[in-house]
């Protein structure tokens, strides 16, 4: 006779599943992958097909006009059509998660562009226990599905208990656990990729859910950053300045990559004291990349070229992204190599201006005014050296 517990089953050696492991006492999970969708009839197939060694796939569609549907039901999914008025991702993702079946255990939220890789379902079980409330896996970003290479990753709490899980937040969802003890484990081997769409709707559109979201809690720390950051990027830096500001007072701001992020933001609102907060961003988060280019821009236009040497030099020995939300591959290319190139030039230190020269030129190749700079590098550094040698 199975043993019961509250979390799942447990089956005897002689029943055969297709995912249960065959020794005794082995915990046995029943797993559905769900989501929300909107017009993601492209994502259709990717999805469903990675998801398919789930015991149920549930999607509540919200209202699209394309073939969405018809293409999920054909594909075995089961498809629910939900309306929410008026709109939050909360109450959609609820909806969604409310029509799950009963005798599932481990529920998995899965975006309709993103899709597991194959071998996921007995690693999950491998990792999960009776005592476990969520999972975070791996998610890797892609800017397609046929480039491997990760633009960046993170771990994610994608897989939940059945009970004990609500969304909360109306815009930026997270999942918040209800019960008594929430217990997680990690399994980075369970990896689930997330592919760049560039034509859904930009994040401005979240400007009014995330307005609403800062009004419902105004000491969440990751609202008040992000609607500080989106505010700044609507160019309404009035508004934007001291949401960043009381982010940073906040005593859940902790995140030191994150806070580096908001005294930067702030710096380019507030030009009087760019310089003062770019410093403090520095102290805050040396290993960022990101930090020192600001400052050897800083530097350069104030032509303070034994500085831009500095922040340059630091900003090159930073070698290794961060792996977060807030990299910028802006950061990863030429400008630094260029701007520490003129800062070695100025300071006639030839052999760095040139092999800075050329590091530049390697990573836009096409750059007419590299390609003159280090041409002029090269012949000046000759001079020195012919120079010297008289």
């Amino acid at each position: 006779m199975p043993i019961h517990t509250s979390l799942g089953r447990y089956v005897l050696s002689t029943e055969r599943t297709p995912f249960a492991r065959r020794s005794y006492g082995r915990f046995l999970v029943k797993v559905a992958v769900y989501t929300i969708a909107l017009n993601e009839a492209a994502n259709v197939e990717r999805w469903a097909n990675s998801a398919v060694d789930a015991d149920y796939r549930i999607v509540a569609d919200t209202g699209s006009t394309d073939d969405t549907v018809a293409r999920l039901t054909a594909a075995g999914v089961t498809v629910h059509r939900i309306a929410v008025r008026p709109w939050r991702f909360d109450d959609a993702r609820n909806a969604a998660m409310a029509l799950i079946p009963a005798d599932v255990d481990v529920c998995c939220t899965m975006d309709m562009d993103r899709f597991l890789e194959p071998g996921w379902r007995p690693k999950l079980e491998a990792a999960w226990t009776s005592e476990t409330t969520a999972l975070y896996c791996q998610t890797v970003y892609r800017s397609s599905v046929d480039d491997p290479m990760p633009l960046r990753s993170w771990p994610a709490k994608n897989f939940h208990h059945r009970w004990g899980y609500r969304f909360k937040r109306p815009v930026h969802e997270a999942l918040s656990f209800t019960g008594d003890r929430e217990v997680t484990t990690n399994s980075s081997d369970i990896v689930m990729f997330e592919v760049q769409d560039l034509t859904k709707p930009t994040r401005s559109s979240y400007l009014p859910l995330m307005e609403v979201a800062h009004k419902e809690d105004p000491n969440d720390a990751q609202i008040c950053f992000w609607l500080g950051r989106d505010l700044m990027w609507a160019n309404q830096h009035e508004r934007a300045v001291p949401l960043l500001e009381r982010y940073l007072e906040l005593p859940t701001s902790k995140w030191a990559e994150e806070r580096s992020e908001a005294m930067r933001y702030i710096a380019r609102m507030r030009p009087e004291q760019r310089l003062s907060l770019l410093d403090k961003a520095r102290i805050e988060a040396p290993h960022r990349r990101e930090t020192w280019l600001d400052l050897a821009e800083e530097f350069h236009d104030k032509g303070d070229w034994l500085n831009l040497f500095w922040a340059s030099t630091n900003g090159i020995e930073k070698t290794y992204r961060t792996g977060s939300y807030l990299d910028d591959a802006n950061c990863w290319g030429f400008r630094l190599y260029d701007l520490g190139a003129i800062a070695a030039w100025r300071l006639n230190v030839m052999d760095r201006a040139v092999e800075w020269g050329q590091r530049a030129l390697n990573l836009d190749p096409e750059n007419k005014r590299l390609q003159n700079n280090l041409q002029h590098f090269c012949e000046l550094k000759n001079v020195v050296r012919g120079s010297a040698a008289e």
